[in-house]
């Protein structure tokens, strides 16, 4: 993702990071001419920006997991305003209201400043969101480990080089070949002195010196060893299973004990569910149920994602040992469910 870079009238009043905006974790920057919403999640595309001549309205809100929120009524290209959430995602015993707080009054203070008679700026809502698409159908077919290795060339501006030029010169190799055989020209040497040198250096006589008889030789035979290697079997890893329900079935009606997830929306949806350091990702449509691994001492992580603008609602409800222990519903379009229950106080 390309850095946003300030203009040489351009001053940052704050920034922050963390922020979920349609689901995706930003960092946001504040200065005094524009907004910069820059994906941390997402290094191939590059930062959005907004003028403050494109917002009409700046509100406190809670959203539907319950973090402090601000709402802008942005203009839209189409007509009349769409509604942008900046949600401060809130981790477990912390709190971000008075950063919202402070986020609230300085966007309004810059929007208060505009000059009368400004120009009203709009939003291209539909080929934001084609892009958003895009990047999500992207994320799902790229590796996760391939975007680590080969950031794009939108990262940075960075000197090109060819495949050719990242191979070995040719002349390594022959270095090789010429160092070996110098190395072998010695040896030969040596090997020919060894030979050479006692027929010089013996006395001359003409006493006729007695035969020496060869000794025979004894050549070692050399048995191969063969060594067992114990290859260890890799230890599965229990996966999260989806069980496809109808909408008519009792909310209690789970075959076995443990804990299950059922997620039930009508549209598509996208998230993530499990305990501390056992998340996995999870999609699909309808009402599914998906059982959890979990100690009696672990908290379930829930977050959920809606993929399309409708406003149906969308409820995410767990159940341990058959007993509902938590619900939970929002009807926000493209909005994000997130909870949590802590197994050892139900």
């Amino acid at each position: 993702m390309g850095s946003p870079y300030l203009n040489s009238d351009e001053s940052i009043i704050l920034s922050t990071h963390n922020i979920l905006i349609d689901a995706a974790v930003s960092e946001v920057i504040l200065t005094n001419r524009r907004l910069l919403i820059v994906d941390s999640g997402n290094v191939r595309f590059q930062h959005k920006e907004m003028s403050f001549a494109a917002i009409e309205t700046v509100t406190n809100m809670e959203s539907g997991s319950g973090d402090p929120a601000i709402s802008l009524a942005v203009f839209a290209r189409s007509g009349g305003t769409n509604p942008m959430q900046l949600v401060f995602s809130q981790q477990p015993r912390s709190q971000r209201t008075g950063e919202r707080d402070e986020w609230t009054q300085k966007i309004k203070e810059q929007v208060e400043l505009l000059p009368e008679g400004t120009t009203k700026e709009y939003v291209d809502f539909a080929a934001d969101e084609a892009e958003e698409q895009k990047k999500l159908n992207e994320s799902r077919n790229t590796p996760a480990e391939a975007e680590d290795k080969n950031p794009p060339a939108s990262s940075g501006p960075r000197s090109k080089t060819s495949i050719a030029s990242r191979k070995p010169p040719a002349t390594s190799g022959k270095k090789i070949l010429i160092a070996t055989a110098a190395i072998i020209v010695v040896i030969l040497l040596i090997a020919g002195a060894a030979f050479i040198y006692p027929a010089f250096m013996s006395p001359k006589t003409s006493v006729p010196l007695p035969a020496v008889t060869p000794a025979p030789t004894t050549i070692a035979t050399i048995v191969p060893v063969t060594t067992a290697v114990i290859t260890a079997e890799p230890t599965p890893v229990p996966a999260v299973t989806p069980i496809q329900t109808s909408g008519s079935q009792p909310q209690n009606n789970i075959s076995g004990n443990g804990v299950w997830v059922r997620i039930g929306y009508d549209g598509e949806y996208i998230g993530t569910i499990g305990v501390g350091g056992r998340l996995r990702e999870v999609k699909g449509t309808g009402g599914n149920f998906y059982q959890i691994p979990a100690a009696s001492t672990d908290i379930v992580f829930i977050s959920i994602q809606k993929l399309d603008t409708a406003g149906l609602p969308m409820t995410v409800e767990i159940f341990n040992n058959g007993k509902k222990i938590g619900e939970k519903t929002i009807m926000t379009p493209k909005g994000t469910l997130e909870m949590s229950v802590d197994l050892k106080t139900v």
